[in-house]
């Protein structure tokens, strides 16, 4: 027998795209990472955290997929994925989590917790068992990077991701420097 739990992970975008996961309890945070991605179809390569959430979508604690802060510095506890069980944190139905995959185009998704089970130890897990809607394309997003007020759209596309001259140079004059890029 076996542990079971059943999200709903729905990604924050313009239609609705939502995939049901089943882990074993027991299964860690960065494995509940790597299968979202797989759900959505994104390729595992940038930064993401994951964040202890209430009914109101607020973020908590931190879950991250590295350490990204001195722990000698204070704070909360650094919790990381790999060395963080699910059931270290989720104990009943309802309960919520927020997932943020690449902080540049904040893919944000929101987990809840349709189910906690135990089942028989013939079912494979982890596992997708619903998916609904068509995943975005992982680049599809653009970001706007503002400065002092000035707005610098920034496109996103793998294939197309440098900035034009003229904004490299506004973008190095915001930042202080004088000198002209050429």
């Amino acid at each position: 027998m076996q542990k079971v739990i059943h999200f709903r992970v729905l990604i924050d975008y313009e239609k609705d795209v939502f995939r049901d996961i089943e882990m074993v309890s027991n299964d860690s945070f960065l494995t509940f990472h790597e299968m979202i991605q797989e759900a959505f179809g994104f390729d595992n390569s940038q930064m993401a955290s994951f964040y202890v959430s209430n009914d109101d979508w607020e973020k908590g604690q931190e879950i991250t997929l590295i350490e990204v802060k001195d722990p000698e510095e204070g704070g909360d506890p650094i919790w990381m994925m790999d060395n963080i069980q699910l059931d270290e944190i989720i104990f009943e139905k309802n309960q919520k989590l927020v997932y943020v995959f690449d902080f540049m185009l904040m893919w944000c998704f929101y987990i809840d917790v349709i189910s906690i089970k135990t089942i028989e130890d013939a079912m494979i897990l982890p596992r997708i068992s619903q998916s609904f809607g068509i995943s975005p394309e992982q680049y599809s997003k653009s970001t706007d990077l503002t400065f002092d007020g000035v707005e610098i759209e920034v496109d996103s596309e793998e294939d197309d991701d440098e900035l034009e001259e003229d904004e490299l140079e506004e973008l190095f004059r915001m930042m202080g420097g004088s000198e002209n890029l050429n």
